[in-house]
């Protein structure tokens, strides 16, 4: 069994970092402190997920019915694809559609340096996701919505040459956001090389909150509970597989952890785009 501890950073807001406030700002310290209770009370109550680690679990988080409903003259590849996400079938089928749909990459291999990767993707479905984010994990009323941020969508919110993962809950107005450097990997035009530093936010309202900011591989997989092994791991390389190149809603893509920390190779990932 594998005890996962993603986003239990929340904690790291402490009393002691409001109390460091200055006299003239006590109201305001006494907001941001009830505010870091909440996200840390949200985040605590999810942050350790036990999962068997050799067990792949698929989820769908997205409705598809619509592209369904309007695929037209849709290679039959994307038909079979998002007909066995929307019916549920089983990993072997789903995974064999993607092996299929991946032979007419649009992207012809090249997804990591293509003009069109860029945008503000929507996760649809999974396998394994959930060791890249426990909460992902929550039943579905509780369950955040996950999003990418690449290129010119993520510059404003985290800063150019990042990317971004962003958990928006659906009760209170609360985000988390985990940002890395990311750039084509040199050896290979379809995949993304993962940099520190590695920064944790929280967003609740109006109010930001820097929870965390590590430097290196290392040190980022030390905080998230990971092995001597994990932690002296090389760099994450995300593969394309799959990029759809039309620049408009609704376009898929689909990558996977392919190297790096050992928790996390083997995730895949369906993003549409928003």
């Amino acid at each position: 069994m594998k005890i996962i501890t993603i986003f239990s950073f929340a904690s790291l807001l402490s009393a002691s970092t409001v109390e460091a406030l200055s006299a003239n700002q006590r109201r305001t310290s006494q907001t941001i402190s009830r505010r870091g209770a909440l996200i840390t009370s949200i985040t605590s109550a999810a942050a350790v997920i036990i999962t068997p680690k050799e067990e792949a679990r698929a989820a769908t988080f997205g409705d598809v019915t619509a592209e369904l409903q309007n695929s037209g003259s849709m290679p039959k590849e994307r038909l079979d694809l998002l007909n066995a996400i929307n019916r549920k079938a089983s990993d072997d089928e789903v995974m064999q559609a993607i092996s299929n749909i991946e032979l007419i990459d649009p992207s012809n291999g090249k997804a990591a340096t293509s003009e069109f990767l860029g945008g503000e993707w929507e996760l649809i479905y999974s396998v394994n996701a959930e060791s890249f984010s426990p909460l992902l994990n929550l039943p579905k009323p509780i369950r955040p919505s996950s999003f990418q941020l690449l290129g010119d969508s993520a510059k404003p919110v985290v800063g150019d040459g990042r990317i971004a993962q962003l958990l928006n809950f659906p009760i209170i107005p609360l985000s988390i956001i985990l940002s890395s450097g990311a750039f084509p990997y040199e050896k290979d035009s379809s995949v993304l090389e993962i940099f520190p530093p590695f920064r944790l936010e929280a967003k609740l309202g109006g109010s930001n909150f820097k929870l965390v900011e590590s430097g290196s591989d290392a040190d980022f997989r030390a905080l998230n509970a990971r092995s001597l092994e994990a932690q002296e791991a090389g760099r994450n390389l995300y593969k394309q597989r799959y990029l759809e190149n039309t620049g408009k809603k609704g376009d898929l893509r689909i990558s996977e952890v392919i190297a790096g920390d050992p928790v996390l190779v083997g995730v895949i990932f369906i993003h549409r785009r928003l």
